[in-house]
C-alpha cells in the first residue's frame, strides 16, 4: 500500500516537473516580417540564466510587434517552464535598426493573462545579427540578448 503511494507520488512530481504552459504561435502572414534569435535570459537579482532562450519578435499589420518568449522560466527552482506573448510592443525603424519599446504590458501564457510577470520598461533593438532587450518582469530586471537565424 505504501509503496503504491510512493510510486504515485514520485509520477505526479515528474509531471509537474515537465509541466510546460503553451502560448498559441500564430502563423505570420506574408505582409508581416518575423525575427527570431537563441540566446542568453539573465535575471541579474538573483544570477539566474537560461541559455538557448527563442525569442521570435512579428510586425504586425497594426504597427505593433507581438513579443513571444518561449520555454522561459526565471528561477532555477520554477517547476513549469511558460511560453510567453507579449503583444502591443510598439517599434521605430532607423536604417537596418528596429528599436522597440513598451511599459505596463500584461503577457499571456496558455491564451491566459499573467499578471504576475507584467512587462515593465521594456526596450530593446533588432539589429542585422542580433536581437537584444531589457525589462522587469513584476519588481525582476532582466536583459536577453540573442543571435538572429534564419529559417
Amino acid at each position: 500500500m505504501y509503496m503504491k503511494k510512493i510510486i504515485l507520488f514520485i509520477t505526479c512530481l515528474f509531471c509537474l516537473a515537465s509541466c510546460h504552459i503553451i502560448t498559441q504561435e500564430e502563423p505570420v502572414a506574408e505582409n508581416e516580417k518575423a525575427y527570431e534569435a537563441y540566446g542568453l535570459l539573465t535575471i541579474p537579482s538573483s544570477g539566474f540564466t537560461k541559455d538557448s532562450l527563442r525569442v521570435k519578435i512579428v510586425e504586425k499589420e497594426d504597427a505593433t510587434m507581438d513579443l513571444y518568449i518561449f520555454d522561459v522560466k526565471f528561477a532555477a527552482g520554477m517547476p513549469v517552464t511558460i511560453d510567453m506573448l507579449v503583444s502591443g510592443v510598439g517599434y521605430a525603424k532607423s536604417g537596418s535598426e528596429i528599436r522597440f519599446y513598451g511599459d505596463s504590458i500584461v503577457p499571456t501564457a496558455g491564451g491566459k493573462p499573467y499578471e504576475k510577470y507584467i512587462i515593465l520598461d521594456l526596450e530593446g533593438k533588432i539589429t542585422a545579427d542580433s536581437i537584444v532587450l531589457s525589462n522587469y518582469y513584476g519588481k525582476t530586471p532582466s536583459t536577453y540578448a540573442g543571435k538572429l537565424f534564419k529559417k
